[in-house]
């Protein structure tokens, strides 16, 4: 299962604290970057943008977001 197990398990929890805490920026991003690991784009997409709605200046976020939309 390797690193790719250790991702799906992750998600529920990040999952669970955008729910608890919806304007949790880095929890939105973490999810983000986890979905992305295994290969579930759009839906990383649509939490980087989350994150940058809730906070404009996250680099993090931002450069994700902007890779992942020029395709690389």
């Amino acid at each position: 299962m390797g690193q790719a197990g250790r991702i799906e398990e992750a998600i529920p929890h990040f999952e669970r604290a955008v729910r608890l805490k919806p304007d949790y920026a880095e929890a939105h991003n973490n999810l983000g970057v986890a979905l992305e690991k295994l290969g579930r784009t759009p839906e990383a997409i649509e939490h980087y943008q989350q994150a940058l709605k809730l906070r404009a200046d996250f680099p993090p976020a931002r450069n994700a977001l902007e890779r992942l939309q020029a395709g690389r």
